[in-house]
């Protein structure tokens, strides 16, 4: 049921913003969504940075996967948190732009890199539908 509430958000602010993702793209951000509704752990310990670090000691594609959707979660929802810290969001989403592509080449799974490719936009549409705003800047890239 929330998965299905989340699907309709997305595909409404789709419609809203003129928006469109490739359809893997939109499952993947709706699952992602659903997944992240009960967790409490937005940021991880001990830091972006440290987590970022260690996962290129010993990657498995749970931790990549998990630390990316983060980065994407936290620069959609919280994009004053690294303000008020003196770090722009950019820096974040290097960071899980960075991870989602050491996925897609680990897996050889082109979602990942996808993901890479489309990150900054998935992350204004996420903070402009969890929002609602409207963002002019949105541009069809299919």
């Amino acid at each position: 049921m929330i998965y299905q509430q989340f699907r309709d958000l997305v595909r409404d602010h789709e419609r809203f913003t003129g928006f469109q993702m490739p359809l893997n793209l939109e499952t993947y951000l709706v699952e992602l969504l659903s997944e992240r509704l009960e967790r409490t752990d937005i940021i991880p310990h001990p830091s972006f940075a440290e987590k970022y670090l260690e996962l290129y000691h010993r990657p498995t594609i749970y931790d990549l996967k998990d630390f990316a959707d983060s980065s994407l979660f936290f620069c959609s929802l919280m994009p004053e948190y690294g303000q008020r810290r003196g770090l722009d969001m950019s820096y974040y989403a290097s960071l899980g732009i960075s991870v989602y592509y050491t996925a897609g080449d680990l897996t050889e799974d082109s979602r990942y890199t996808q993901l890479g490719n489309w990150f900054y936009h998935l992350q204004k549409f996420l903070n402009s539908c969890l929002r609602k705003k409207p963002l002019p800047q949105f541009v069809n890239l299919q």
